[in-house]
């Protein structure tokens, strides 16, 4: 009766630990799929990502820049913003060179990676040049329309 409980336990709690690893491995490459670009905790997934796929890229400047500018973004949308422009041309650079990385991986989930860094990039430029085309607003200047109706110009 001991040995048939002990066995009992024994393959509910083997069966427990299989179930949650393969629930891991699920959402490890759900990740890849789920959201459209590196954001909000998906920056950390691709770096694991890489960190097992191409190791030796993820020493170079070029990943440096790029995971720096993405957490930037993520965290500090407004020191983002005041991106110079030679730090905004190092970063299309390294997502260049790291979009041409992660199209010589195999497999769906680096095709995923692959889109994210293309689609984070085209974001964050799209981002940038709003900002150069709006430009800064002269706020001691600017006339609110209420005011404007009030005085009658």
């Amino acid at each position: 009766m001991k040995n048939s409980f002990k066995s009992v336990i024994f393959a509910v709690t083997l069966g427990s630990f299989l179930i949650s690893a393969n629930i891991v491995n699920a959402n490890d490459h759900d990740s890849a799929k789920s959201e459209v670009m590196l954001v909000k905790g998906a920056e950390v997934n691709f770096a694991n990502f890489m960190s097992k796929k191409a190791k030796k890229f993820v020493k170079t400047e070029d990943w440096v820049i790029f995971v720096n500018v993405v957490k930037l973004y993520n965290n500090s949308p407004a020191r983002f913003m005041a991106l110079s422009s030679s730090q905004k041309a190092e970063f299309n650079e390294a997502a260049n060179n790291i979009e041409a990385k992660v199209a010589k991986l195999r497999g769906d989930e680096a095709k995923a990676w692959r889109n994210k860094v293309v689609a984070t990039t085209k974001i964050l430029n799209v981002l940038w040049n709003y900002q150069s085309n709006v430009g800064p607003v002269d706020q001691e200047n600017a006339v609110s329309p209420v005011v404007t109706e009030m005085l009658g110009r």
